[in-house]
């Protein structure tokens, strides 16, 4: 997959790996975040990583991201800054179906 230089938001990545720089992300792993819109006070190479709540957890940049996370699912977000577009929410679970019966 060829990655545009700027990681869109809502993409979502998952933390695949640890090492000595990152010690606290060691017990994370396998955890998923979506990329945040960017924020002009910031820059592009500011990624912020939302949590499940929609809140914006942490920060990161490109190549940390890309060492680190395998990008799962790339979005096709254009608006970078999220200027016309709603904020981030918390993640909707989907709800588990229940297997009906058949009276027979």
């Amino acid at each position: 997959m060829a990655l545009p230089d700027i990681i869109p938001p809502r993409s979502v990545v998952r933390l695949s790996r640890s090492d000595r720089s990152v010690p606290a992300w060691a017990h994370e792993i396998g955890r998923r975040f979506r990329i945040g819109y960017y924020r002009p006070s910031d820059g592009l190479d500011c990624i912020w990583l939302v949590n499940d709540q929609g809140e914006y957890e942490q920060t990161t940049d490109r190549k940390t991201l890309l060492k680190f996370f395998d990008i799962e699912k790339l979005s096709d977000e254009t608006d970078y800054f999220g200027a016309n577009r709603k904020p981030l929410g918390a993640v909707q679970r989907r709800q588990k179906r229940t297997p009906t019966s058949k009276a027979g």
